[in-house]
């Protein structure tokens, strides 16, 4: 293989952006258009070592961490051909004042999913090479184990994913949901399909990868066509909401793969782009009544049990597919949620005044920030002057709607935390401690740093936290 002549940067946002800029109109090669930062590697250079000196004369900005390389490819101009190897990767600096290099760029944008036609803009040529490259980053997900690559066929970047493709399907567990023997031809219809999706919908299935880069199943959303008879039986029972976007969640996992958890990594990755990049009101899952296994990780996600209609599928008893399977119907509401998620938090307030040892009681991370998602937990910290008495046994769980405990774990010195499941699949953390966790002199760094990213008093009769409050950080939420 030749020798890298070219990186590129895929800058990417906490929004799953990628950071573009427009080539000035005197370039004498692409002028006018929208580029990805990057550039030819000077004698003696590494890739990353271009890669990092590209970036800072760009854009003013410091590579903090490459995050995955994308693609390695190679384009011709001008006779000479060129290898390219393109990474996406994080930065650190002002992501809202790049330093755009006088005489090379004269703009810059952020990418997300309904901008990437800006880079066929003076793209006198119709190469879709770059654009399907961001598209590729701007789709692609991350979770603690899996990276999540939008479904596509080769287009001359990136070599497709036909072959993982045809090895999910052929794994014996898949296949029997599935009914799946796909010949190679099959397969690439469906690699086709699948990318149709994602250029028509906004929405499609990733390839899932373990950290190892061995293939772990496929997953992600896609929307139920309008005039079909499943979106109407899904409608009726799960209202307008839905209809709207006809979201559907779901997962198929190799053997090997199974039993892990994560069916619920991909299906919180999805509900993720479903709320936070597309902003739909609602998404549903479905699958045979017989599949309690799907069903334990739709709840799991927090999703809730809607009904049943009727599909093509497996049927508990028969050997063979049925025309007319019962199928389990959940849906994804956030409102729902949050509508929980504040029951939740009243019966907690009645508990503690109902209970002279706890002294104080608050809710901290994203819901006290207002930056919750649809699986994001509750985080809850109760201060009482016997902690012991509440690690001791479980019973007064069941205030706050335990049906398991997930686990328990030792913060510091002071802080244990009680981790517990709702029957919806809401966890909520517990973080039992002393009442000297808030004492403001000094106050405990560790302390601090919970406080200080924002805190929603719930239960504080004697100015425990409010004290703290006014001693650490920004005005609490009372």
């Amino acid at each position: 293989m030749r020798a890298v002549d070219c990186v590129g940067a895929l800058i990417r946002d906490e929004q799953h952006r990628v950071y573009l800029q427009r080539r000035t109109p005197d370039r004498r090669l692409l002028p006018g258009i929208w580029d990805i930062v990057g550039g030819h590697l000077e004698p003696g250079e590494t890739p990353e070592q271009a890669l990092a000196r590209e970036v800072e004369e760009e854009t003013g900005w410091k590579v903090r961490d490459i995050v995955w390389t994308v693609a390695d490819w190679e384009w011709e101009w001008e006779g000479r051909v060129r290898r390219e190897v393109d990474y996406l990767i994080t930065v650190d600096g002002d992501l809202t004042q790049p330093r755009l290099e006088v005489g090379k760029h004269d703009a810059s944008a952020w990418a997300g999913p309904d901008d990437l036609d800006l880079l066929m803009v003076n793209r006198t040529d119709g190469d879709r090479r770059l654009r399907d490259l961001v598209a590729h980053a701007v789709r692609t997900r991350f979770t603690d184990r899996l990276r999540l690559e939008p479904i596509t066929g080769p287009n001359g970047v990136l070599p497709g994913h036909a072959a993982d493709l045809a090895e999910v399907f052929a794994d014996p567990w898949v296949a029997r949901w599935y009914d799946a023997h796909w010949s190679p031809e099959e397969v690439a219809a469906q690699v086709a399909n699948l990318q149709a999706g994602w250029e028509r919908d906004s929405v499609g299935k990733w390839i899932a990868y373990e950290r190892t880069g061995a293939v772990a199943g496929r997953g992600g959303l896609s929307r139920i066509p309008a005039d079909s008879p499943t979106a109407a039986a899904i409608a009726d029972l799960v209202g307008p909401e839905w209809a709207a976007d006809r979201l559907e969640l779901g997962w198929a996992l190799k053997e090997s793969a199974r039993g892990r958890g994560l069916a619920g990594e991909i299906g919180r990755a999805g509900l993720d782009f479903a709320f936070s990049t597309l902003g739909a009101r609602a998404v549903i899952a479905l699958t045979e009544r017989v599949n309690t296994a799907s069903q334990a990780v739709m709840q799991r996600l927090g999703m809730r049990y809607a009904g049943e209609i009727h599909a093509e599928g497996w049927a508990d008893g028969s050997p063979d597919v049925q025309p007319d399977a019962p199928f389990a119907v959940y849906v994804a509401d956030p409102a729902v949620r949050r509508q929980e998620v504040d029951d939740v938090l009243a019966a907690a307030v009645r508990w503690a005044e109902g209970q002279p040892e706890i002294r104080a009681m608050a809710m901290v991370g994203s819901w006290a920030r207002d930056a919750a998602r649809m699986t994001s937990d509750v985080d809850l910290v109760l201060l009482t002057d016997v902690p012991e008495k509440y690690l001791a046994d479980d019973d007064w769980l069941e205030a706050f709607g335990a049906v398991a405990v997930v686990r328990r774990q030792q913060w510091g010195p002071h802080l244990t935390e009680v981790r517990i499941a709702r029957p919806s699949g809401l966890e909520i953390e517990l973080g039992v401690t002393a009442t000297a966790w808030a004492n403001p002199d000094p106050v405990d760094p560790g302390t601090t740093r919970v406080v200080s990213d924002r805190i929603r008093i719930l239960h504080d009769p004697d100015g425990i936290l409010a004290t703290l409050q006014q001693t650490t950080g920004p005005e609490a939420d009372m």
